[in-house]
């Protein structure tokens, strides 16, 4: 009876689980292909460029789509047999909530086991593959990156383009270069980008250069054609910075290598301290004994060594500082992975008495009740993950905080259903019941 029970209802939250999860993907897809057209069409990208884009980005819509996909499909299921009444129906041939609720736990372990190795391992490769190929593209064709008819800002210069005339050029380009002393600014009818392995050049076409010189003297300069090369670095291109992987980008193994490398550091730094303060104790008794020798000489070495010290000292401590604030932004992606996962339990156990006190399986009634939900566990994920990463809380806490909050909302009602007190319902479920 219970395996026939257990079978019956994984395969009621498998069906709304898998059709939920590809409608999340297409229209979480959908909506970052709306924000990112404009810089794919009509740029003359190949086609296979603009898929990989699209197939690493999707890593992390399927990341936020499957929790709350279990949402959905909790809520439609138990939704479903609320309305039919085989709730009732089961109560009353002697089987509990315990022995209802055990079959969807299996099917959010069978989730969880297949989300967590995701989100170990395979996440952080298509975070990191994502911003190789966006470096690759702004390196192959730096022209993508210029908005047209906007001023794009970069270390020493101002660029503004105006409409694309081809895959390459742009008309009424003007440069400021913030630079030059004589602040040069150059004006072109036509300009055409092109790079090559440290920089790019811009060819401008019909244009004049305005300087203005010393003592207030003014000097414009008329050109048919002029050349001018912009290293990469200054485009903030580089090469060696942009493609050290951040936190995000990292699997967990290598995110606890560099927890304990931050720790090691605090511990020499700590030793470096005790040295300090030993050393300093020491040239302070020194100090004493040569003071009341009169000694000049002496006591203004003494105070320069000890002020060297006490400067050793502050840099050990700014270090710590700083090692720590590492730890907590590592730590906060570590807690991250392991908690989401967990979320899909919290979420079946969350949306199974949600479902029945709303008697009602409709995808739409569903997914309105589930994104409610889910904005206030992502508001919890991301202030925790803000608040960790600047040191206001423990890492551990903040990652663990959503689950914690709708894990106690979710056990209360839980609670309330088991022992049948099905009159407590909240008054905004009744917004979502069909008349």
């Amino acid at each position: 009876m219970n395996k026939i029970i257990n079978r019956y209802i994984i395969k009621e939250l498998t069906v709304p689980f898998l059709s939920s999860l590809f409608i999340l993907i297409f229209v979480l897809l959908s909506n970052f292909i709306l924000k990112n057209m404009d810089k794919f069409l009509g740029k003359g990208l190949s086609l296979g460029t603009v898929l990989k884009f699209l197939v690493y980005n999707s890593a992390w819509i399927i990341s936020l789509a499957i929790p709350m996909s279990i949402l959905i499909a909790t809520l439609m299921a138990f939704g479903r047999l609320s309305s039919d009444n085989e709730i009732t129906a089961f109560k009353a041939s002697g089987i509990s909530m315990n022995k209802l609720i055990l079959p969807a736990m299996i099917f959010g372990l069978i989730v969880f086991s297949l989300i967590t190795p995701f989100n170990l391992w395979v996440l952080p490769e298509m975070n990191h593959n994502v911003r190789k190929i966006s470096h690759e593209i702004s390196r192959n064709r730096p022209d993508i990156e210029f908005n047209e008819q906007l001023l794009n800002t970069f270390s020493d210069k101002i660029i503004y383009v105006g409409k694309r005339l081809n895959t390459h050029s742009f008309d009424n380009v003007v440069i400021f270069d913030k630079a030059q002393k004589d602040h040069t600014t150059i004006m072109a009818e036509k300009g055409n980008f092109k790079s090559f392995q440290d920089g790019i050049v811009i060819n401008l076409q019909n244009g004049s250069i305005h300087e203005e010189l010393a003592n207030n003297e003014y000097r414009k300069t008329y050109f048919d054609t002029y050349k001018i090369a912009i290293p990469f670095d200054q485009l903030e291109f580089n090469l060696s910075n942009n493609l050290i992987r951040q936190e995000r980008e990292l699997n967990v193994n290598a995110l606890l290598k560099k927890i304990t490398f931050y720790k090691n550091n605090i511990k020499n730094s700590e030793q470096k301290i005790t040295l300090n303060d030993n050393k300093i104790d020491s040239l302070n008794k020194l100090l004493t004994i040569h003071e009341n020798k009169k000694n000049l000489l002496m006591i203004n070495m003494i105070k320069n060594q000890i002020d060297n010290q006490t400067s050793r000292k502050d840099k050990n401590f700014k270090l710590i500082k700083n090692y720590k604030k590492q730890i907590n932004k590592y730590s906060v992606e570590v807690h991250k992975k392991f908690s989401i996962p967990i979320a899909c339990f919290i979420f079946i156990l969350l949306g199974t008495p949600l479902g029945i006190m709303a008697k009602n399986s409709n995808m739409s009634v569903s997914i309105a009740i589930s994104i409610l939900f889910f904005i206030v566990y992502w508001s919890f994920l991301i202030a925790g993950e803000d608040f960790a990463d600047r040191g206001r809380f423990n890492p551990a806490l903040s990652m663990w905080a959503p689950n914690i909050f709708l894990g106690m909302i979710a056990f209360y009602l839980y609670s309330l259903i088991s022992k049948e007190n099905i009159n407590f319902k909240f008054k905004f479920l009744k917004l979502f019941k069909s008349k």
